[in-house]
């Protein structure tokens, strides 16, 4: 084939790919357009979404690789980036609760810390890890056409559904036993803030010393990614703390996909209205036509095409398939661990970790401790039955 020839291929498929990213800005924009008028209560959740997408894809920030390049290649880019983030959302969310009329003990995620947050953390690390991606993630990946991610939602899906339902035995047992704690009404604000600020600068000083590199703010810098993960760090926690301020709550994901999932078994007939997570969350009383009322859905969707349009526009978009069918089996159980794990811990990398610890809440912190152990078995796990079995 002649360079001539080549140059022709490439340049129509560029056309190509940016007519698709055209028509779907279109879509796209048609839809908040239609949110504002017709459903306002899900256009901040669906435009949030848009950029939270837009920022992951464009940086490749993964909350998986955070916990999990520790132990497999001791990397700690991401880890750093995160505990920026968790800073600087940590500053945000202060900010609003001292300088507007939201309280952040009622407005933020802040939940009884007990066993079940610790089980979770651990299935949710362990999932995550397994599966190549944590939940934001894997609607990034999908975005990008990458297909094995599209098999983790659907374990996200089981899972999720399959924790909501047992939910009704696991809240009387524990949940509704344990303690929520919100550091500022045990320790003062200033205290809880001084502390929580002082652990994470610690934090970022420990991951530095743990690669053994000298350069504290390499983060900043350009790398294999578009956008230096610091930068995409301050932008996500920017993102947060405007979403708060707007939405009410911070950023959260599994519980629109649990929903989802509690809609599409509805519609197989199973009464999942009457479960307690549900009932609790949601009083539901119909026989499913409000499962897709939660603001929440609209946010999953807008990730996923914020992601899209990201990959589209600067021609990263392409189907991608695993090389073997191990990865599919590893994306459905991965992705039924983070689902069950986020009904058990009551968030996920987002609304537990992130937006939990930024809110200042006890529950964030253990969780993120649990994720740990699991990040650390399911790098075994993927080492011993994936990497080296190709």
């Amino acid at each position: 084939m002649s360079e001539v020839t080549q140059k022709q291929i490439q340049e129509k498929s560029s056309e190509q790919i940016n007519l698709r990213a055209s028509l779907l800005l279109i879509l796209v924009l048609l839809g908040a357009g239609l949110l504002f008028i017709y459903r306002r209560g899900a256009f901040y959740p669906y435009v949030f979404g848009l950029f939270f997408g837009y920022i992951m894809q464009r940086s490749r920030f993964c909350f998986a690789a955070a916990f999990r390049d520790i132990f497999l290649i001791r990397n700690t880019m991401l880890t750093r980036a995160l505990l920026v983030a968790l800073f600087l959302t940590t500053l945000g969310f202060s900010a609003l609760h001292f300088s507007s009329h939201l309280d952040l003990a009622v407005a933020g995620r802040i939940y009884p810390v007990g066993l079940h947050t610790v089980l979770g953390g651990v299935l949710f690390g362990f999932g995550m890890t397994v599966a190549g991606a944590c939940v934001s993630g894997s609607l990034v990946r999908m975005g990008e056409g990458n297909v094995m991610q599209y098999v983790t939602f659907l374990g996200l899906l089981c899972g999720s559904l399959l924790g909501a339902w047992h939910l009704n035995w696991i809240v009387p047992l524990t949940v509704a036993k344990a303690t929520t704690v919100f550091l500022p009404e045990q320790l003062g604000w200033m205290p809880a803030l001084a502390i929580q600020l002082g652990i994470l600068v610690l934090l970022y000083l420990w991951a530095v010393r743990a690669e053994g590199t000298k350069q504290i703010f390499f983060i900043f810098q350009k790398n294999s990614a578009v956008m230096p993960y610091g930068r995409a760090a301050v932008y996500l926690a920017l993102g947060n703390t405007l979403f708060l301020l707007f939405y009410g709550r911070p950023w959260g994901i599994t519980t629109g996909i649990t929903n989802i999932a509690g809609w599409a078994a509805n519609k197989f007939g199973v009464s999942v209205h009457k479960w307690l997570y549900f009932q609790e969350n949601y009083r539901l009383a119909d026989t499913g036509g409000a499962f897709l009322s939660q603001p929440l859905i609209f946010l999953v969707l807008a990730m996923l095409l914020g992601s899209m349009f990201a990959g589209l526009y600067h021609h990263e978009f392409r189907w991608r398939f695993p090389r073997t069918r191990r990865y599919y089996w590893a994306a459905l159980v991965g992705g039924i661990c983070m689902g069950y794990g986020s009904r058990l811990a009551m968030g996920c990398n987002i609304g537990a970790l992130l937006s939990g610890i930024s809110s200042l809440s006890l529950h964030g912190w253990v969780f993120a401790i649990a994720l740990f152990p699991g990040a650390y078995l399911g790098g075994k796990v993927l080492i011993r039955y994936l990497l080296t079995a190709n």
